[in-house]
């Protein structure tokens, strides 16, 4: 028997049973995250703590993801399937132990890190099986089309459940169940999967450790001033000073360090194609309407009055417009069409999920009037995370797409999302005021009696946040026509001019014979007409 193995499991395990196993883990290990949002608000309340520190540690668990994405393949390299997994899954379940059990913020970021590090290690061992199976042909654009809706899918789905079982529960209790689902998974590891190297062990001593101690530096220190700039009022505070002077003295270190090394950590050499720079404005663009949750929470809960239950439903209402993004998405890249348009109805799909919900703006509002835009915001984010994704990678080779996933990843999944909902915060916090002093015009104290005054309070500060929310889902529509426009005259890749060149070849000798001949004959008319 060889000594390589490139599958998971062992040989007596039946190809079906192997593929069951591929989705189920593909499924758990997908759902397994150091902090549900839908449950952030019972975190805070329970710990009483700032919620800023629970959505840094959600910004926390994509740095590490990240962060170990240029290690992945020299980890697999160097050790055995069964102990990458078995190894991760132990590591994980302790961290969710953790925090399903400490009463401290800062433990619970640092958690969220090194989870979402493990988290990457073991979803490249089933991304990679399964990218064989769904494209045998070496087509990325389908294997694309299949994974991300069911990633969108099943984070959205396992959110709704996990925020049901907090609810009638305890949030500490979804962590000791992952805890458990994870010790569960070892089990089964050491049975089915067989012990066996993937490929020639590999040393880690050409690992610069050094170059990932800055890379995940940078974007924690950027994850705090992100953060907890509205909650500081930004550089009023001492502590943003200090985060964003970190994150720019460890970007600058890890640039500098990675121009001397022979074999950088991170590559930025892709930054100069067109593709790339193109890749990530759309991602920039993307990050636009994620960064609207934020706004939607507020709308959903403080306005509406919606349980932790009920907010996480609406996620559910996304899947649909998920799955047929994906659908559309397998038969454009079967069929090899350009993604110009593709990409066009992700942007138009948000568009008009904004127009829509800056009409849907009242306190009246129905909950089955969420579908529609929901559908749509399900749609455009599939789309656009199948699409662009696939256009940045495309022209990358192996070891270029290996080195520069994870600066793209960070990007994608945490600073463009992480800029705008900050920036979204700060303006809705402007644009409340500026409505609370239009509204006060017409408020006379010598006119109310304080009872009535103080009574009147409560309806001022909800329609203070309906109109910011409007206003600001109003400037993303207009921003939305111009990426819209943006999309429509971009190349893509393609040729956008062309030039005609004349050369003298055979039609040219062939037209010149022929003017020759024709010539003659008028020359021996005019003889005969004489």
């Amino acid at each position: 028997m060889s000594d390589y193995n490139k599958g998971l499991y062992k040989s007596w395990v039946p190809k079906p049973v192997q593929l069951i196993l591929i989705l189920i883990f593909t499924t758990l290990i997908m759902s397994i995250n150091p902090v549900n949002t839908g449950n952030i608000s019972l975190m805070v309340g329970d710990l009483g703590t700032l919620p800023d520190f629970m959505m840094m540690a959600n910004f926390a668990s994509f740095i590490g993801m990240a962060t170990s994405m240029p290690l992945v393949l020299r980890v697999k390299m160097r050790f055995r399937t069964k102990e990458i997994m078995t190894v991760s899954l132990a590591v994980t379940a302790v961290l969710s132990f953790v925090i399903g059990t400490t009463h401290g913020s800062e433990i619970i970021v640092a958690s969220s890190f090194l989870m979402g590090f493990f988290k990457m290690f073991m979803m490249m061992e089933f991304i990679l099986p399964l990218m064989f199976i769904l494209s045998p042909d070496g087509k990325r654009g389908k294997f694309y089309a299949v994974f991300y809706p069911f990633s969108i899918a099943t984070g959205n789905i396992a959110g709704y459940y996990l925020a049901e079982l907090a609810y009638h529960t305890t949030w500490q209790y979804v962590h000791l169940l992952t805890a458990g689902v994870c010790l569960l998974m070892i089990l089964i590891v050491v049975i089915f999967q067989h012990n066996q190297r993937f490929a020639r062990k590999m040393p880690f001593s050409q690992i610069d450790w050094l170059s990932m101690a800055l890379f995940a530096g940078t974007f924690l220190f950027m994850s705090y001033l992100f953060s907890f700039g509205k909650t500081l009022n930004w550089f009023d505070s001492a502590g943003i000073r200090i985060s964003f002077w970190g994150t720019l003295v460890s970007f600058t270190l890890l640039v500098l360090r990675q121009l001397m090394l022979k074999r950088s950590f991170v590559s930025f050499g892709i930054f100069s194609k067109t593709n790339v720079q193109s890749g990530l404005l759309m991602l920039l663009f993307t990050g636009v309407f994620l960064g609207t949750s934020s706004l939607q929470n507020t709308f959903t809960v403080g306005i509406l009055g919606y349980d932790i239950v009920t907010n996480a439903s609406l996620n559910v209402m996304m899947v649909p417009g998920v799955i047929l993004a994906g659908v559309v998405a397998f038969f454009w890249f079967k069929h090899e069409r350009p993604i110009k348009m593709f990409i066009f109805s992700g942007i138009a799909a948000f568009f008009l999920n904004t127009v829509m919900m800056y009409f849907m703006m009242v306190p009246e509002l129905n909950y089955e009037s969420w579908l529609l835009p929901m559908t749509l915001k399900g749609y455009g984010l599939s789309a656009l995370f199948i699409a662009v994704w696939f256009y940045i990678l495309d022209q990358l080779e192996m070891d270029e797409m290996l080195q520069a996933i994870g600066l793209v990843l960070v990007f994608r999944s945490f600073v463009a999302t992480a800029l705008f909902s900050s920036f979204f915060a700060w303006l809705q916090y402007q644009f409340q005021w500026q409505s609370v002093n239009h509204l006060a015009v017409y408020m006379d104290g010598n006119l109310m009696s304080p009872q009535l005054a103080l009574s009147g309070y409560k309806n001022i500060q909800l329609n203070a946040v309906l109109v910011a929310n409007k206003r600001i889902y109003g400037l993303i529509a207009i921003a939305a026509i111009a990426m819209m426009i943006y999309v429509l005259q971009h190349h893509f890749g393609k040729l956008r001019f062309t030039r005609f060149r004349w050369t003298r070849g055979r039609f040219s000798r062939a037209l010149r014979s022929r003017k020759e001949r024709t010539s003659k004959v008028a020359n021996t008319r005019a003889i005969m007409d004489q």
